[in-house]
């Protein structure tokens, strides 16, 4: 039912769900009917069809949507790049336990679609964390992007053609609430140093990692150090 804004009448029409998702919205209802909850949605036109969005709160999207909970004692660090994804997973000493990379570099070519683009990523990001989910991981640590206002282009024009369509705050969301559907515990870390500072041209020497795969490493590293911290603090 949606109230037409131009003589204030009521518009009716039904809308048709996935079989998945009949009971996580059959209860978001009834929550809200009995004033336990609250919902947003918004009427998104596109490609010549009608499309419902509803927001879920996520403790129900989690309810309905869980994949497991980890017990895990180990870190993992995700670097996000518009090719490739890298996770490098560490012990709470900060030594390397296992490295893994997932690579699409068929995405920033010139012409590929945005679409399929994004289903690689969100794909690959799925990869890595069902990795590390049976792989004895209890921590996942990503870069806080929600901080970063702007974004660093080069004087490189293909290299700047691939940042500006790769969206990684959306990228970091998803792995946000996929995460927490596999019952990590989620740390947020600031990206200041990760990609270009002495401590990570030292890391890169030291263990004789590529660029992408020391970022990864400096996430994780910085996950440990949070994490310790936050531990301090409550006891």
């Amino acid at each position: 039912m949606v109230k037409y804004p131009y003589d204030r009448s009521w518009l009716f029409f039904k809308a048709q769900f996935g079989e998945k998702y009949v009971s996580l919205l059959q209860e978001l209802v009834k929550l809200s009917k009995e004033r336990k909850l609250s919902y947003g949605a918004r009427i998104v036109f596109r490609d010549g069809k009608i499309y419902l969005h509803v927001s879920i709160p996520i403790e129900l999207y989690l309810k309905h949507f869980n994949k497991g909970s980890t017990n895990g004692v180990l870190t993992a660090g995700f670097d996000f790049n518009a090719n490739r994804i890298n996770m490098v997973i560490v012990d709470r000493y900060g030594r390397v336990r296992d490295i893994k990379t997932v690579r699409f570099p068929e995405v920033t070519s010139h012409g590929y679609p945005r679409n399929k683009a994004r289903a690689k990523r969100l794909e690959a990001l799925a990869k890595l964390l069902k990795y590390a989910y049976h792989h004895n991981v209890g921590t996942v640590v990503f870069e806080n992007l929600f901080i970063v206002k702007h974004r660093k282009f080069t004087r490189n024009s293909t290299a700047n053609r691939k940042i500006s369509r790769f969206a990684k705050k959306e990228l970091l969301q998803y792995g946000v609430v996929m995460a927490m559907k596999y019952g990590f515990k989620v740390l947020l870390v600031n990206p200041k140093g990760t990609t270009s500072s002495k401590e990570h041209d030292i890391v890169m020497k030291k263990y004789g990692l590529d660029r992408h795969t020391a970022s990864a490493y400096l996430i994780a590293l910085r996950g440990i150090e949070r994490h310790t911290t936050i531990q301090k603090a409550t006891t």
